[in-house]
């Protein structure tokens, strides 16, 4: 009995020296897992790159460079062919042993690349994966389509090959699309959904045939597309001018179309003159004009002028503009032009960045932003009597944010802490002037603002309403041009 004893005590000591050693193998292992999950970088659709040679193999270590023979080009491999490269290797991210499951991509299938246009290097990829549906929402960005338990994706890429001309090349990713945008831009180049990078985007067609002019001091209208145009009863030093242009008015203010043209000048001082903000308009292609005096501001510094019918029009008029703030009024017509009503006032005074009316009642009013804004864009539905802000829905970055921070780069310029991870309105909170498009659809593009800290400031976030502004839908992340950016 004593023996029994004794064994059964040796037995219950070793499984207990036993369970300690599995609960510091799981303790171990754990933190070796989540160390190893901290050393992996996932980089953004739009930051990946390839370096491969000239057939097309991909070179991980830069050493391998050395054995290669240089070449001029890398016409033997095809546009399609680098792309097949491109998301393999984009997508092996994903793959990785220790990366956390809600992060990770399984049976990752590369279903497509066709090439649409090779002389800009297009190409149309379409792959396929499985995800944890719980967490399918980590990947809504790259616009997939979820179906019992596995997620499609097609994405239009225009590549840019940077050769070495030391037998090897780097391939980047310069912009990525649905095929849906891609099929709206070659359809309508005029009307792409590209960020141009400038603080407005010009959704005006390029190609209208109503169109002003400045020549020799003198302002004309053409609504045949140049073939003949109509002199607008103007003194041009009394027109708000564009920055730096002696040829190129402030966008916003004018109107030009077949039933109304309309002009805004003044609101300023000339020597010992005095021009009060005036409209002057024609309602039968320049045959005859009219001017209408609105206002007693002499310190105009931007307008904006639209109508929607023969008879009814919004005027807005920014004033008193010194480096931090500028002060606004809204002024509404219902009798074509004539006379003019004060609707109200802006709804901050931080300087105007551009304003858009889709209708006599539905405005938007987007400025200047500052740091600290929640948003810098507004919305009236009641012809500017009252507004309120729009809040666009926060989205998820992906870990190319916590580099911008590794790297000491906070939003501020700053050195940011290394637990410290940016979130989507750290990066993406400069809102562009909304763009109306003819199919009655509302985009709104969220930028980086001037510190740029997310994929190398290349992306802005894009926004779209269809129900005139109510709501706004997340549509995904675009490039921007970041030299053009002001």
């Amino acid at each position: 009995m004593g023996d029994r004893n004794k064994i059964g005590n040796i037995i219950l000591k070793a499984a207990i020296i036993l369970g300690f050693i599995l609960v510091f193998f799981f303790m171990w292992y754990y933190n070796f897992r989540q160390n190893k999950a901290g050393e992996i970088v996932l980089k953004s659709r739009y930051t990946f790159s390839v370096r491969i040679d000239a057939q097309g193999n991909v070179l991980k270590d830069a050493d391998e460079a050395q054995t290669l023979t240089p070449a001029d080009d890398f016409s033997d491999l095809k546009i399609d062919e680098i792309g097949d490269i491109w998301i393999r290797e984009f997508t092996a991210q994903y793959t990785q042993k220790y990366l956390p499951w809600s992060k990770s991509l399984k049976k990752v299938e590369i279903e497509k690349t066709k090439t649409l246009d090779a002389s800009e290097n297009v190409v149309l990829i379409g792959f396929s994966a499985s995800v944890n549906e719980k967490n399918a929402e980590n990947f809504a960005s790259w616009n997939g389509v979820l179906d019992n338990g596995r997620m499609s994706f097609e994405w239009v890429v225009t590549f840019y090959i940077d050769n070495h001309y030391d037998g090897t090349a780097t391939v980047y990713v310069k912009s990525i699309v649905t095929p849906e945008d891609y099929g709206i831009a070659q359809y309508n180049e005029s009307k792409n959904n590209s960020v141009s990078g400038i603080d407005e985007i010009d959704d005006t067609d390029k190609k209208s045939l109503t169109q002003y002019e400045i020549k020799n001091n003198t302002l004309s209208v053409t609504y045949d597309g140049g073939e003949k145009y109509v002199t607008v009863p103007v003194d041009t030093s009394n027109l708000l001018m564009a920055d730096d242009s002696e040829t190129e008015l402030k966008r916003g203010s004018y109107y030009i179309s077949t039933t109304k043209t309309a002009f805004v000048y003044g609101g300023k001082t000339s020597g010992s003159d005095r021009i009060p903000v005036t409209v002057i308009y024609s309602n039968d292609m320049g045959a005859n004009w009219i001017t209408c005096e609105i206002e007693n501001i002499y310190t105009a510094t931007y307008y904006y002028v639209e109508f929607f019918d023969e008879n009814s029009g919004v005027l807005v008029i920014g004033y008193d503009k010194n480096e931090q703030q500028q002060s606004s009024r809204i002024y509404s017509t219902a009798d074509g032009g004539e006379t003019w009503n004060t609707t109200g006032t802006g709804p901050a005074t931080n300087i105007i960045k551009g304003v858009k009316y889709i209708d006599e009642k539905i405005g938007f009013f987007c400025y200047e932003y500052v740091d600290g804004m929640d948003s810098n864009l507004y919305m009236t539905s009641d012809s500017g009597k009252t507004f309120s802000k729009i809040i666009l829905e926060e989205q998820e970055l992906d870990s190319t944010a916590s580099d911008a921070v590794s790297s000491g780069q906070s939003e501020s310029g700053d050195t940011a802490s290394g637990d410290t991870k940016l979130k989507w309105s750290d990066v993406y909170k400069d809102a562009l002037v909304p763009i109306y498009g003819s199919d009655g659809v509302i985009t709104v593009y969220l930028t980086q603002g001037k510190n740029r800290v997310y994929n190398s400031g290349k992306t802005a976030a894009m926004y779209q309403s269809t129900d005139k502004g109510a709501t706004f839908k997340y549509i995904g992340q675009f490039e921007i041009n970041i030299g053009s950016q002001t």
